[in-house]
């Protein structure tokens, strides 16, 4: 029995149609296959291919393995015997950059973005993927393997020993003295465990989407300032020399502390801050145009704050970093007469685009001058002029939205002097 088959066979004109349909449909299909529609001359359209990573701070640094002598690239065997190097490596900003609480809650808000830990847990063998690329360019978008060499331990030490001073299976160090060393080593070239190292992470700007920028610019405040050009680097700053023995019974030698104080704000409430440690950047000076005021009289003062030490400007590093001078005519009751703050920063926009606002930072050796005048009543029997100078870690709105606020001490203070003006 013949079946009706309605709209299978075609017949005549229909047919024609069909078959110039069908020739255009296999075009297309044979153009996609070749890519095209992926491609545009419009460059605000991201090509698809993958993207090479070019830029320093999008690598790792490359695998190393455990010098001869070494079980393991563990800090913790590193400070079986360098000691006292090991102890200030473990008080320092370096070995909490995994654990840090503000950098876990950064990287969770930008779904654990891939580039920030080159900086945090900087070897491969700190990190638990490959990337191998950035599909259209995009930094949300990596093409990733597994890492087979993934040391979880590690990774958990942050900034580790092994970051700098191991390369190719062998331990870099400023002797070499490979008679004495129970591992393999050799002294490092003038190009290795120099202030370069330090710029790998401290002088990193990338606009990674148009809300999301990663701008650290310690290195070019350096490079364009005046210490730069004396010769002065990261390392003479924040690695001071120190005399003593690298290991137990060995010899007396220059070597450097291992701390890298920075802000001196501890990273939790039990810390002790390191700023007692070290001579902070800032040098404030109070001048008054008498020596001491009679009630009733108008007292005239300056306030002097000097970038002194600082190769970089001030504060610098974390946009969100910033200093407060609180300026008081106080009385003897500890009664503020007259008060008023100033704030020392960077503002930024963050929506909808990142943009930096404001930048009233202290370059260095820049000296900002605050003059005041207070009219003295006259009834009073003692003032003094109070000046305190504030590091901010971030705003207190900023630590609560990030959960930080019983976390974090959020500020320091850094300076502090008092003037009397009347007796």
């Amino acid at each position: 029995m013949a079946s009706e088959h309605k709209g299978t066979i075609l017949r005549g004109e229909g047919k024609e149609t069909f078959m110039k349909d069908y020739a255009v449909l296999i075009v297309l299909l044979v153009l996609a296959a070749n890519g095209f529609g992926c491609r545009s001359e419009d460059k605000s359209i991201p090509s698809e291919r993958i993207v090479p990573l070019t830029k320093h701070w999008e690598k790792a640094v490359p695998l190393q393995t455990p010098p001869r002598g070494l079980k393991t690239l563990s800090a913790k065997e590193c400070g079986s015997c360098h000691v006292e190097i090991y102890q200030e490596w473990k008080a320092s900003f370096h070995a909490k950059a995994w654990f840090d609480p503000q950098f876990q809650v950064e990287w969770a808000k930008d779904d654990s973005l891939w580039v920030c830990i080159n900086c945090h847990t900087p070897l491969v063998n700190q990190q638990p993927y490959l990337i191998l690329g950035k599909q259209g360019g995009d930094y949300f978008r990596p093409v990733k393997k597994k890492n087979p060499d993934f040391d979880p331990d590690l990774r958990d030490e942050g900034i580790t020993c092994a970051v700098c001073h191991v390369r190719d299976g062998v331990v870099l160090g400023p002797y070499g003295n490979q008679k004495d060393a129970p591992h393999a080593v050799r002294k490092a070239t003038p190009q290795e465990l120099t202030h370069e190292l330090c710029l790998t992470c401290h002088n990193v700007t990338d606009v990674l989407n148009p809300t999301l920028v990663c701008t650290f610019q310690t290195g070019e405040e350096w490079k364009n300032g005046p210490w730069a050009r004396a010769g002065e680097t990261c390392v003479t700053c924040h690695m001071p020399l120190i005399e003593r023995a690298l290991y137990p019974k060995g010899p007396v030698r220059v070597t450097r502390k291992h701390i890298w104080i920075g802000s001196g704000i501890p990273k939790t409430r039990q810390e002790k801050s390191p700023v007692d440690d070290y001579i902070p950047g800032l040098d404030m000076r109070i001048i008054t145009s008498k020596k001491r005021y009679q009630p009733g009289e108008q007292a005239y003062l300056s306030v002097f704050l000097t970038n002194r030490r600082a190769g970089h400007y001030l504060p610098t590093g974390d946009p969100e970093y910033f200093y407060t001078v609180e300026l008081a005519f106080v009385d003897a009751q500890n009664t503020v007469l007259q008060d008023t703050t100033i704030w020392i920063g960077q503002k930024w926009q963050w929506w909808p685009v990142a943009k930096k606002l404001k930048d009233n930072r202290l370059k260095p050796l820049e000296t900002r001058i605050f003059p005041l005048a207070f009219a003295i009543p006259a009834q009073t029997t003692a003032l003094r002029f109070r000046a305190v100078v504030r590091t901010h870690r971030m705003t207190r709105e900023i630590a609560e939205q990030a959960g930080l606020l019983e976390i974090y001490p959020l500020s320091i203070v850094s300076l502090k002097q008092e003037v009397p003006l009347v007796e």
